[in-house]
């Protein structure tokens, strides 16, 4: 007999954690789950205008976000960057973007980061490309109509290199060739005009004695007539735009923003956003929230701690955080550190892990790509000067904090894939200048292309690795409305898709740029695990990437015995943080359904231990499918009394999670205020 559909979908559906409670309404019983909500922390706006004019933080909100609608979001808040110091990092942009509305950008949607979208929408760039589409016209016209041909090469060659002032093209030839190709054009004086204009200003611009190497260029094109001009002058113009939004699009401001919104855009496109699984924006710099969680006289005061707490644990209705995403890099400055052990604090109040990216500052590097220099890492944190990082790793609250490295590729550079794997930019011939400052394109005799420079790293689009991570724990979730399948190749921390730069180097031979700033070794993952980091290891010669460990930043005490060492590590690693911290979340959610239904404490504890024994499962043999039913191996809850004050509660939980888990021979502890 063939085998019915439903045992066809049993078996090939991942088995699916399914933990609920029940609601007892107008004497019908609801059975309600909590939903998987992701908050992502950043700064979504970039330099602001007048930053007095913004509202305060207590008066933002999150903003739901998903596939469909991120354009939206991203218009309503309408990030922007300032080329103020791009113009003055290279004068020949300065020179070029002269109109007042040449200073800023803003982005309506992701596409604006595109080379098109930005030259549309500077105006100084928007009109050299409008003359460039202009001559192309011309350029298109003389190639089908000879009359118009045969005007164009007799305008050239009364054209004679002019001296600085000097048009090299006189009024007189201009306005005899106006009359002249109206006719065969077709067109009307204005439109024949505006085509012609636009021609000669650029061969007035570029046909000078003080530009030799574009005047030899222009006079052998002469010799093949005007169409060839024409290519000689777009090929100028494509120069002249190429290195203006090559230092645009490389100015810190703009990759600030690039980085931030297309980092964003990958963790949404990637994740099945659903009832059950949301992802929420918040728009703040890491400074805002640092300065509001210090100003609050105790941390439950900040306008964070209500957002994220209060919110939704605090009011009726509201579903709690399960995940926090901070888009920032944590150094070891005296106020990173202020942030992350007030972030720490915040997190372990709502249960909601927080992620961010670690940055070259924790170890005293210029860039993740020298990450391999150091012989021992442990010894870069024993200085004074890291002496605040390691006070916050031995802090218990720092089990919820992870941080993640080394920075991923976000893009290919914009080009044409001529020997190289780049992404072609339609409407000009732009290639990105990614090469080292000291070190050139090299073509043959022949002028073909021979190879390329070795790539700058600096001039790349990195990312925080801190998306890629929530985008594997929001997959899981997805899959089996679990968390713990996120390390590992076969385990659920594959990264797959990153860009791939291949170019062919001075050596001959196609060479790769790590995706992810630099190939880690397995010995220096464990040295980063050890010390409290996540690391995104490259596969090498691909675009795949895994996330091996799981580490949270805490140091795990030590004891005399292994098997308790073990423990301790394994109890603060990420994914037994994540399983823990979703019972947390439904202890809590429960006891807000049930205020005014208990009359002692040993109700309450008779109560929460009752439920969570239905996900405790003995077997430590019991196949993937039981455990994914019963995702405990062991669970107790003991409820206290608050002193002084009569009808609080406080829930000690002790958890030993096994499905898709490592075995722990104690259980984590988690301490869990009760609402009342």
């Amino acid at each position: 007999m063939s085998e019915s559909v439903q045992k066809k979908l049993l078996r090939v559906r991942p088995p699916r954690v399914k933990i609920t409670y029940d609601v007892e309404t107008g004497g019908a019983i609801e059975r309600k789950e909590l939903p998987f909500i992701v908050g992502i922390l950043a700064d979504l706006q970039g330099e602001r205008s007048d930053p007095s004019t913004y509202p305060p933080l207590k008066e933002r909100s999150m903003v739901e976000i998903d596939r469909d609608n991120f354009d939206d979001v991203m218009a309503t808040i309408l990030p922007r960057a300032v080329l103020t110091a791009a113009k003055q990092a290279d004068e020949a942009l300065k020179d070029l973007l002269k109109d007042e509305k040449d200073n800023e950008l803003t982005f309506a949607n992701i596409d604006a980061f595109e080379p098109m979208t930005v030259i549309q929408s500077l105006p100084s760039l928007k009109a050299l490309y409008q003359s460039r589409s202009q001559i192309r016209e011309l350029q298109a016209k003389a190639e089908t109509i000879d009359a118009v041909s045969e005007q164009l090469d007799a305008l050239i060659e009364k054209a004679q290199p002019g001296k600085e002032g000097a048009p090299a093209v006189d009024d007189a030839s201009v306005t005899a060739a106006n009359t002249a190709l109206a006719t065969p054009l077709g067109m009307t004086a204005d439109q024949t005009a505006a085509l012609v204009n636009a021609f000669v200003a650029q061969l007035n611009l570029y046909f000078v004695e003080a530009n030799a190497d574009a005047t030899r260029q222009i006079e052998q094109a002469r010799k093949r007539g005007a169409i060839a001009v024409i290519d000689e002058l777009v090929s100028l113009i494509d120069e002249k735009l190429s290195s203006a939004l090559s230092s645009i699009m490389h100015c810190d401001s703009f990759k600030a923003m690039e980085a931030t919104w297309r980092g964003l855009h990958f963790l949404v496109m990637n994740t099945e956003t659903s009832t059950m699984l949301k992802l929420r924006v918040f728009n703040a710099t890491k400074d805002e929230l640092r300065k509001d969680m210090l100003k609050a006289v105790e941390f439950d005061q900040s306008a964070l701690f209500k957002l994220i707490y209060e919110a939704e644990y605090g009011t009726f209705g509201g579903n709690p955080y399960s995940l926090l995403v901070g888009d920032y890099a944590i150094g070891k400055s005296g106020d990173d550190i202020d942030f992350v052990t007030k972030m720490a604090e915040v997190a372990a109040a709502a249960h909601a892990p927080f992620i961010a990216q670690a940055s070259t500052e924790l170890f005293g590097l210029g860039g993740f790509d020298k990450l391999d220099k150091p012989r021992d890492l442990k010894k870069i944190f024993e200085g004074v000067d890291s002496a605040g990082w390691q006070a916050f790793r031995e802090m218990e609250d720092a089990r919820y904090v992870t941080l993640v490295l080394p920075r991923a590729l976000l893009r290919l550079p914009y080009g044409s894939p001529n020997k190289r794997n780049t992404t072609p930019c339609e409407g000009i011939n732009f290639d990105e200048q990614v090469g080292g400052a000291n070190s050139a394109t090299v073509y043959s005799m022949t002028g073909e292309l021979l190879n390329y420079p070795d790539p700058e790293p600096n001039r790349f689009l990195w990312g925080n690795p801190a998306y890629l991570l929530a985008e594997r724990i929001t997959n899981a979730f997805a899959l089996y409305s679990w968390t713990a399948a996120i390390r590992g190749v076969e385990g659920g921390g594959l990264v797959e898709g990153l860009p791939s730069y291949t170019y062919t180097s001075s050596n001959g031979s196609v060479e790769l740029l790590c995706p992810t700033e630099i190939s880690i070794t397995d010995r220096r993952e464990k040295e980063l695990n050890d010390l409290g980091f996540i690391t995104l290891c490259h596969c090498k010669g691909t675009g795949k990437a895994a996330f091996f460990g799981g580490q949270t930043t805490n140091q795990p005490k030590k004891y005399f015995s292994d098997s308790a060492n073990a423990n301790a590590k394994i109890s603060a690693m990420l994914p037994y943080m994540l399983a823990a911290s979703r019972f947390a979340h439904y202890i809590k959610v429960i006891m807000r359904e049930k205020i005014g239904t208990f009359m002692t404490r040993g109700n309450v504890e008779d109560f929460l231990n009752s439920w969570i024994s239905n996900y405790v499962l003995l077997d430590d043999n019991a196949s993937q499918d039981a455990k994914a039913g019963y995702p405990l191996r062991e669970a107790k809850v003991v409820v206290t009394d608050v002193p002084g004050e009569p009808g609080a509660y406080r829930a000690t939980v002790f958890l030993k999670p096994h499905f898709q888990l490592e075995e722990l021979t104690t259980s984590i502890r988690l301490v869990a205020n009760l609402p009342k």
